[in-house]
């Protein structure tokens, strides 16, 4: 009987995979497997229809062994899976809202500051202002943990 040799997977290794070719993915990303043995690890591969496959994977006398792969045509969903696979509790959830922030300087005749600001919000509701992307200044980011578990995968 012959017994496979699994060995420790080490830094040189998970380099000499980035590049390389395993099954018709090119790997992107490797790391171990957060686990009490050093043998195994996790791969982020694509291939040339844009699939995306994060595998585990350990080696066996220098030959690769990947196993129970996780496919997806969204990037960010397989780095998500790549970095989060092995963990016990799943990553929380958070709800972020986005607030874009845009300026635009109006000159108008007015008898005062609140009429002026009147004057201008009105025709800004009636869309005679609209600012766009060359408006922009600034943007700001706020996060809440949520119990809804679903993320934005577009």
């Amino acid at each position: 009987m012959v017994k496979s040799t699994m060995h420790e997977i080490t830094d040189t290794d998970l380099e000499k995979l980035i590049g390389s070719t395993v099954c018709g993915f090119r790997i992107e990303k490797t790391r171990r497997k957060n686990s009490d043995s050093d043998c195994y690890g996790i791969i982020l591969g694509r291939n040339d229809r844009d699939v995306y496959v994060t595998w585990q994977f350990h080696f066996e006398e220098d030959e690769i062994s990947t196993y129970w792969g996780h496919y997806t045509e969204k990037y960010e969903v397989a780095l998500r899976d790549f970095y989060s696979r092995d963990m016990d509790k799943r990553a929380d959830t958070y709800k972020v809202t986005i607030t874009e922030i845009s300026k635009m300087n109006v000159f108008v005749e007015a008898g005062s500051r609140n009429e002026a600001e009147k004057i201008i919000s009105d025709k800004w509701r009636n869309s005679e202002y609209v600012l766009d992307s060359e408006s922009f200044c600034n943007a700001e980011f706020s996060a809440v943990e949520s119990d809804e578990g679903g993320y934005d995968e577009s």
